[in-house]
């Protein structure tokens, strides 16, 4: 929750967004944001070397519930976090890799996903 002006709470506009998350070691994060506070940022996400890596007309659209994961990152050890990917989009992006379907659904999250 984010606390406004007039000391009310509304919703943290950054929950459920898809962003890119990239860290102090070069690493890389895609994900949609589970939840946010002052320690840091909770995805549910995938590491972009997955991607990087990939052959030419590979996808791991098949893959994804198994390799997507919940993890929390420090904001001591974020960069920079990209939001949407704007100006061109992550669906333009990365549609290489998940077939050209909406990220946002992709990385759709469930009690079951997120059980151990």
């Amino acid at each position: 929750m984010v606390r406004s002006f007039d000391g009310s709470e509304d919703k943290d506009p950054l929950i459920g967004k898809m962003v890119e998350i990239h860290l102090l070691n070069d690493k890389r994060f895609l994900g949609k944001v589970r939840s946010r506070d002052r320690d840091g940022v909770t995805l549910y996400c995938i590491p972009l070397s997955l991607i990087d890596t990939l052959p030419a007309g590979a996808s791991i659209r098949d893959q994804l519930q198994e390799i997507l994961h919940t993890l929390f990152f420090p904001y001591v050890n974020i960069e920079y976090i990209d939001i949407g990917g704007e100006p061109v989009g992550f669906d333009s992006l990365f549609s290489h890799a998940f077939e050209g379907e909406k990220l946002e659904y992709l990385f759709e999250y469930s009690q079951e996903s997120l059980d151990p």
